[in-house]
């Protein structure tokens, strides 16, 4: 079987891990609250706001975005816009401790509180802010509250339109009835939750940490560096929710090794496209299907055995890299690499091609896809066998301790959501 380890990141706690809260049972009283727990419409606990704000051309603004699945509030952009490169001239200006939601996106979580650092930033009209009516309902609580998938559910519920660009009706929205208990109470549950989490937040720090230990040592170790008039966008894990890409810029910047040789992939490696399995043909088994976006589910019958790379040549996640081994199906949505040369092992070649952030190479049609050619004409720089078994080894133990630490702290934060959920609903603990 492949020996590949999926590697995770969790910010905020995923609503499909959550307790099942279903809305519709709510709303028909077939859910039995804790006692001493009274309903409250949404209206009754948040204000709308409407702090205007007409953008001027010399003055520079910080822009928010909204993470789905209640990942935050965070700036859009590194750096301030000034208001002659920003098209809409009205906007609204959001304070900290405000409540935040996207119009569009709310039904896939698109909400949050907004954090101290973007004090006085811009919105559109696309983001709906509000004041938390502090004198029922405390902040921190209500950002708990929203953080379950029942407040999800709502949004999903209050929103309409055509697929993918449902928006959420704001009268019924906030007409939704949520639980409120006494402020004392409140502010038990916030305490026991966030000393519940602490751990988790240091989990999380140590493995941030472990990453940029990780950019540290890759250039150092590789000598990389850029071309002066390009700038760098930064060598980091570019998805932290599968920590298995190593990735360092994008495809304008070039690769440059003042340690190492430079070979290009055509003389190292051979690509070739997987075999067609329809999914109506495809039946479960014990061998793992390859596609263009990455493993897609089992078969029960193998084409390819060995140790080998799969890169993923057509879909959304194209340029995906999967280092494998045993007995498995790939697709003709992906390219199955064999190696060329003994200068590099399998074990390096894996992290030498995430590291070329193959996705960024795409090129945009009907499906997303990457050519042969263009991955062969890339270059990397091949140390000596030794130094790339060293590598190697680093890296798969960083990797090795950074899941671990996401996992433990994903997990931690489900737990500790899952209590706070049972504090206040009839619902069992799995």
């Amino acid at each position: 079987m492949p020996t590949e380890t999926a590697f995770k990141y969790l910010n905020e706690v995923r609503f499909m891990t959550l307790s099942n809260w279903s809305v519709g049972a709510i709303l028909n009283d077939k859910v039995l609250y804790k006692d001493g727990f009274k309903l409250e419409p949404i209206g009754n606990l948040i204000i709308r706001n409407r702090e205007k704000e007409i953008l001027e051309d010399d003055k520079a603004y910080k822009q928010v975005t909204i993470k789905l699945y209640g990942k935050g509030v965070v700036q859009r952009g590194e750096e301030l816009i000034f208001g002659k490169d920003i098209s809409t001239k009205n906007q609204f200006r959001i304070s900290e401790g405000q409540f935040i939601m996207s119009k569009i996106d709310a039904r896939n979580g698109a909400f949050g509180i907004v954090p101290a650092d973007l004090e006085g930033a811009i919105t559109t009209q696309d983001f709906l802010s509000y004041n938390i009516n502090t004198e029922k309902i405390l902040p921190e609580f209500f950002n708990l509250i929203t953080g379950t998938k029942y407040f999800a559910e709502l949004c999903q519920k209050a929103s309409s339109g055509t697929t993918g660009r449902q928006r959420v009706d704001e009268k019924a929205f906030l007409g939704f009835k949520i639980p409120v208990p006494d402020k004392d109470l409140q502010l038990t549950w916030v305490n026991d939750f966030q000393s519940k989490t602490a751990k988790s937040i240091r989990l999380e720090t140590s493995a941030l940490t472990a990453i940029k230990d990780l950019e540290k040592y890759q250039s150092e170790k590789l000598g990389i560096s850029v071309n002066k008039n390009e700038k760098k966008k930064g060598l980091y894990f570019v998805n932290l929710k599968s920590l298995n890409r190593w990735d360092v810029w994008n495809k304008s910047i070039e690769y440059h090794s003042g340690s190492y040789e430079l070979l290009p992939l055509k003389a190292l490696i051979k690509l070739q496209s997987g075999k067609f399995l329809p999914k109506s043909k495809q039946k479960a088994g014990d061998y793992i299907v390859y596609g263009g976006n990455g493993p897609t589910g089992s078969h029960d019958e193998y084409i390819f055995s060995g140790k080998r790379i799969v890169i993923g040549r057509v879909g959304e996640y194209c340029g995906n890299v999967h280092l494998i081994d045993g007995e498995y199906w790939i697709t003709d949505n992906a390219f199955k690499v064999d190696k060329l040369s003994e200068a590099v092992t399998w074990e390096y070649l894996e992290i030498a091609l995430k590291t070329l952030q193959l996705n960024n190479f795409r090129v945009q049609s009907a499906q997303p896809s990457i050519a042969q050619g263009t991955i062969l004409n890339l270059s990397i720089p091949v140390p000596n066998l030794a130094m790339q078994k060293e590598i190697a080894n680093y890296v798969h133990a960083q990797r090795t301790k950074i899941n671990s630490d996401l996992e433990k702290s994903e997990y931690l934060k489900v737990e500790a959501i899952k209590e706070f959920e049972s504090a206040i609903f009839n619902i069992r603990l799995k």
